[in-house]
C-alpha cells in the first residue's frame, strides 16, 4: 500500500493513540484506514476496544500489510509484519522519517510522522525497528570498476538520472516540478517531461532572480509554468503555520516551507498528485560556495567530509521538513536522492564536483548529455531561499 501516512501503536493506550492520530491526520489524507488483523478497514465504527495492537494509514488505496510512506524504489520508510512481529524501516538516505517510542508506554509503537507519537525518537536512516530495537541495514558494496574518465563519469550518471527520474514518475499522468529555473530543477523537468505530462510550479517574491529565470527557463524546455507571487504578508503567516519537525526553525526553514507549500498547493490546482524536488544534489556534487573554500583551504579531504556530514543532516531535518511542506497537497519525491546516484556520486573524485572553478561540474556535463540547453546547465548556483526572495521579505519582520 502506498500511502501518506502510518502509525503502529502499541500497548493497553493503543486505540485511544490510534483514534487521536486520525483526526490529526485527516487534513492530509483523504482517507484513513485502520487494522487490528492485517487487514485494513475505515476507522468509522472499526472495533478497537481492548485492542493491544493498532495499526493505521492515511491512504488512497486499501491492502495490507507492508505500508510503504515514499517510493519503495528508493525513498520510503515503511511498516511490516514478518514472523517476529511487527517492524519498521527507513532507506538509506533518510528521505523519509521514521519515528519510533523506545520505552515506557507505548513502548514498539512506531510512526512516519513524530505528531503522532508521544516521546518518540527518530530511527537514523537505513535502520529497521524490529521488537522495540534498531538494527543497522547490512550496506550494498558496490564493485569498485576503478575511477571513469570525466566524460565517462558524466555520461553514467546521465544514465543514472534518467533511469531515477523515469521510475519516480512514470504511471503518473501529470508531475509537477518545484521550480526556480536553475540546474536542478530544470534537469528533472527535462528528463520528467519525457516520461509524463509537466506542469512547472514557481514561488518567487516580485523584483526576485526566479521570476525573470523560471519563465526563461521555462520557455527554453517548452512547459508550462504556473506561477505564485510571495509577499511580505503571506510569507509571514505561511511561517506562523509551519509544522516543522522538532528542533529551532531557521530562517531558511521558514523560506523553504512557504516555497514548497506554495509550490505544491499550484501543483494540486494543476492536478498533479505527485512534486519533484531538486534536494541533495548540491551535497553529492558540490553545489554550494563552502565546499570550494573549504577545498582551497583544508584539501579535498575535508570538503568532502563537509558533504557527506550536509547529506546526512539532509535525513535530520531537511528531508522532512520539505516532504512536510507539500504533504497537504501532493505527494513529493526527491529524485537526486536515490541510492544508485548516491553511490556513484561518493566514488568520484572531488575534482569531477569542482572543476577550473565549477561547481557540479560532472552534473552539469551530464546535462548537456541529457540534452538541457546549455544557458540552463551553466546556471550559477544561488539557494533557493535567496533566489525566490523569502529568506530577504521574511528577515524584515
Amino acid at each position: 500500500m502506498l500511502t501518506n501516512g502510518f502509525a503502529y501503536f502499541k500497548g493497553d493506550g493503543a486505540p485511544s493513540l490510534a483514534r487521536d492520530a486520525a483526526r490529526r491526520g485527516r487534513r492530509y489524507a483523504r482517507e484513513v484506514l485502520v487494522s487490528t488483523d492485517g487487514e485494513f478497514r475505515k476507522i468509522e465504527g472499526a472495533p478497537l476496544s481492548g485492542k493491544r495492537e493498532v495499526a493505521l494509514a492515511f491512504s488512497l488505496e486499501k491492502g495490507g500489510f507492508p505500508l510503504v510512506h515514499g517510493y519503495a524504489g528508493g525513498e520510503f520508510c515503511l511498516l511490516g509484519k514478518g514472523t517476529e512481529g511487527v517492524y519498521g524501516a527507513r532507506d538509506a538516505l533518510g528521505t523519509r522519517g521514521l519515528w519510533a517510542v523506545k520505552s515506557g508506554p507505548g513502548a514498539g509503537s512506531i510512526a512516519s510522522d513524530y505528531r503522532m507519537l508521544e516521546g518518540a525518537a527518530l530511527v537514523p536512516p537505513g535502520t529497521a525497528y524490529v521488537k522495540g530495537e534498531a538494527v543497522k541495514a547490512a550496506e550494498r558494496r558496490e564493485e569498485d570498476a576503478g575511477t571513469p574518465s570525466f566524460e565517462e563519469a558524466a555520461k553514467a550518471l546521465a544514465s543514472l538520472i534518467d533511469g531515477s527520474v523515469r521510475g519516480r514518475v512514470q504511471g503518473q499522468r501529470r508531475v509537477a516540478v518545484s521550480f526556480s529555473g536553475g540546474l536542478d530543477s530544470s534537469l528533472l523537468a527535462l528528463v520528467a517531461s519525457r516520461y509524463s505530462d509537466v506542469v512547472l510550479c514557481s514561488a518567487y517574491a516580485s523584483g526576485s532572480r526566479d521570476e525573470g529565470q523560471s519563465r526563461r527557463a521555462a520557455a527554453l524546455l517548452g512547459l508550462e509554468l504556473e506561477t505564485g507571487v510571495l509577499d511580505a504578508e503571506a510569507l509571514a503567516k505561511g511561517s506562523r503555520g509551519a509544522e516543522l519537525p522538532p528542533g529551532e526553525a531557521t530562517l531558511m526553514d521558514k523560506a523553504l516551507w512557504c516555497i514548497y507549500s506554495t509550490t505544491s498547493a499550484l501543483a494540486k490546482r494543476r492536478n498533479a498528485r505527485m512534486i519533484l524536488l531538486g534536494q541533495l544534489a548540491d551535497e553529492l556534487f558540490g553545489g554550494y560556495m563552502k565546499y570550494a573554500i573549504k577545498a582551497r583551504e583544508e584539501g579535498a579531504g575535508a570538503a568532502e567530509a563537509m558533504m557527506r556530514q550536509d547529506a546526512r543532516a539532509c535525513a535530520d531535518r531537511g528531508f522532512l521538513r520539505d516532504e512536510a511542506a507539500c504533504s497537504a497537497s501532493c505527494e513529493v519525491r526527491f529524485p537526486y536522492a536515490d541510492g544508485r546516484i548516491a553511490s556513484f556520486a561518493a566514488r568520484l573524485p572531488l575534482d569531477y564536483k569542482i572543476r577550473d572553478g565549477e561547481r557540479k561540474a560532472v552534473l552539469r556535463a551530464a546535462a548537456l548529455e541529457l540534452g538541457l540547453p546549455e544557458e540552463l546547465a551553466s546556471t550559477p548556483k544561488k539557494a533557493a531561499q535567496f533566489s525566490s526572495g523569502a529568506a530577504k521579505l521574511l528577515g524584515r519582520r
